[in-house]
């Protein structure tokens, strides 16, 4: 395979500076059972060229025996391998000409697992990858099968940041010594009510659009959370600065763990698009989870009709359900504007977002320079330019 350098040049160029550009698709590992995946790419090829799909390990070596599909073609394509059950696929996209990237599955295939993702392959601005395999983010882990934990074990997570209140981790608590095999697993209590009154209050208003209401009245809430979550958030970072990875958790795995994501990615220099575009992934992956979730909960009950005893993050689910359907859309979703809001709002409190990560997360600009060393790795893209 040929790059046409003229475009590539162009398009690493939009990537560093241009604010604004849309990031290429580039190359994406996708589920379709238990042992087959759909390799999907475009963006910065040209139709006609030709390259490798290998399956691999994180470091891109070829898994024995090889599954290779050999001169693939297009700008834009969708490829199928088959992979063994119960082993994390990555393949390794190789042009044979000093260009290759290494891509993992971004959403853990977890039969119990609720928005499990990781935040590797993100794009910073200066060209360089985030690391596949080291920072991870989810949502509750309650329900994860022996299966499950077996999948999670071969990962190497050492450290668990729980970012749930002390009501919601009695109700739903995480194994962690399954996950982290006696690594490190924290949390703070507090307790977070959710208050539906003043919901109903914006909404009683005449005129008043559902989906706006909802945004305006969220937007609130993540405004708080900067200040509000600091001393979690710092911990968290203290523990990346060892090098050891992370894995951070709420209920919903999008909104607290969403604003941390955020900011990890940040820290890390990720082109802002992408920290956004990360962030509101949670919509097409939390509620379809979720929903099955809570319905393996009910057909696994102790008994026939038995109720199970509801978690803050149930009860919430269940205000939101009294609410118009625009306005429980917005709640249950990860609109760009609610982290935006939040970004906003640490601007404003400490003036700039270096300002917030070294008065409030213990994070200097030598910190994050170490952290980038840590969690970030050369781009494929500029190999054998």
């Amino acid at each position: 395979m040929k790059l046409n350098k003229k475009l590539l040049v162009a398009a690493l160029v939009a990537v560093a500076f241009d604010a604004s550009a849309e990031l290429p698709t580039d190359v994406a590992v996708e589920r379709i059972s238990p042992t087959r995946i759909a390799v999907v790419w475009n963006g910065a090829l040209v139709g006609g060229e030709k390259f490798d799909i290998v399956l691999s390990d994180a470091e891109g070596n070829a898994a024995a025996p090889a599954k290779t599909l050999d001169d693939v073609a297009g700008a834009g394509g969708r490829a199928e391998l088959e992979h063994v059950a119960g082993v994390r696929p990555y393949v390794l996209v190789d042009d044979n000409e000093g260009r290759r990237v290494v891509v993992g599955e971004r959403i853990l295939p977890l039969e119990g697992g609720v928005n499990f993702r990781d935040l590797g392959g993100y794009r910073t601005t200066d060209g360089r990858s985030v690391k596949w395999g080291t920072l991870y983010r989810s949502g509750v882990m309650s329900d994860l099968t022996d299966s499950d934990y077996a999948y999670l074990q071969k990962l190497g997570i050492k450290v668990i940041c729980d970012l749930r209140s002390q009501d919601e981790r009695a109700l739903e608590p995480t194994d962690a010594e399954r996950i982290t095999h006696g690594g490190k697993y924290y949390s703070r209590d507090y307790r977070m009510d959710f208050d539906a009154s003043g919901f109903a209050q914006a909404f009683g208003q005449p005129g008043a659009d559902p989906a706006l209401t909802a945004l305006r009245v969220f937007a609130g809430f993540y405004r708080q959370m900067p200040r509000q979550y600091a001393t979690q958030f710092r911990q968290a970072f203290a523990d990346l600065k060892q090098g050891q990875g992370l894995l951070w958790n709420c209920s919903a795995g999008k909104d607290r763990t969403g604003l941390l994501g955020a900011l990890v990615l940040t820290a890390l220099g990720v082109e802002p698009e992408m920290v956004s575009a990360d962030y509101a992934l949670s919509t097409h992956v939390y509620p379809k989870q979720e929903a099955a979730r809570q319905a393996r909960r009910k057909a696994t009950a102790a008994q026939p009709g038995e109720k199970q005893a509801d978690s803050p993050h149930t009860s919430t689910m269940s205000a939101m359900a009294k609410l118009p359907p625009e306005a429980a859309q917005v709640l249950k979703g990860t609109d760009a504007s609610l982290i935006a809001a939040a970004f906003d709002q640490i601007r404003n409190d400490y003036g700039s977002l270096d300002a917030y990560f070294e008065k409030e997360l213990g994070v200097s600009s030598a910190d994050r320079k170490r952290l980038q060393e840590l969690y970030l790795e050369p781009s494929p893209l500029l190999a054998g330019k």
